[in-house]
């Protein structure tokens, strides 16, 4: 079985969840929690003896460059979250390209490593995006989920649906590496299983039996945010029930189940089960 480990590096503060109650121009005077919970991530990697993709947002490795360093330190996949964690779609596309050059200008400056991987806040990724990544020389995408009932995932018209593959090359030549879903028994349905919320929401036993059904058969890509194992973070009364729901669950629980699940699987950054013509260019 592979299964491809990734976090998304970004503060409580980015997530569109939080939107309604926290703007754009209160993120400076928000409290920092991000490397204290990057942190815990990479000392449970370390206790497992595992490696993954970190996709590091261009506004976090501004002002914390020294993260971005034991992070690659730790000998870590260094990836682009892009800069402004603005949703793909509601942006033009210069100021998808101008986001998604900054954030290599950005990581290069910090670690001498090629910045291959990119993963859109959200997973807001369009056709035209694709596009741009392919002419900034990104050797793949990990955005794609095919699921339609979410209100802020993007879609990829260019991406082969009829493949059940992880891996999907697209018509301009990028890899996409599509995040994984589980079809419910007796239904036509199937729910992502990748992580994040869904990782916070299902129960561990269920979810462990989920990702080993994917994995015989195909890369399980697995994602998580620093927020996501940070309990203490600020919360907002204010917030609607739905997006509290969303956010909020079972971030008390979220270590613990990290830690079961490097233990039951072997991980490995996505950059390790690209294809070698990716790889090599």
């Amino acid at each position: 079985m592979t299964c491809l480990l990734s976090f998304d590096i970004e503060d409580w503060f980015h997530a569109h969840n939080l939107r309604p109650v926290v703007s754009r121009s209160e993120w400076e005077s928000c409290e920092a929690r991000v490397v204290e919970n990057t942190r815990r991530i990479l000392g449970l990697l370390e206790k497992h003896d595992t490696t993954a993709t970190f996709f590091v947002l261009g506004w976090i490795a501004e002002r914390h460059p020294h993260l971005v360093e034991e992070i690659a330190g730790g000998g870590h996949e260094i990836a682009s979250h892009g800069c402004n964690h603005e949703l793909l779609y509601e942006q033009s596309r210069e100021d998808v390209q101008a986001d998604l050059h900054q954030s290599v200008e950005i990581l290069r400056s910090i670690v001498d490593t090629p910045v291959l991987g990119y993963r859109a806040p959200s997973f807001s990724i369009t056709n035209e995006a694709v596009e741009v990544l392919d002419e900034l020389g990104f050797q793949y995408d990990s955005s794609s989920f095919a699921f339609s009932a979410h209100d802020r995932y993007g879609r990829l018209d260019a991406a082969d649906t009829r493949s059940s593959g992880t891996f999907v090359r697209l018509a301009n030549g990028l890899l996409e590496a599509r995040l994984p879903q589980v079809g419910i028994p007796m239904t036509e349905r199937a729910i992502p299983w990748a992580g994040g919320g869904y990782f916070r929401f299902i129960p561990y036993s269920i979810y462990r039996r989920g990702v080993r059904r994917v994995a015989k058969t195909r890369p399980f890509i697995f994602y998580l945010h620093p927020w996501d194992l940070d309990p203490d973070q600020p919360r907002f009364a204010s917030l609607p029930w739905s997006y509290r729901l969303r956010h909020y669950t079972n971030l008390d629980k979220t270590a613990a189940r990290l830690d079961r699940l490097l233990a039951d699987f072997e991980w490995q950054p996505i950059r390790d089960a690209l294809p070698s013509d990716a790889q090599d260019n």
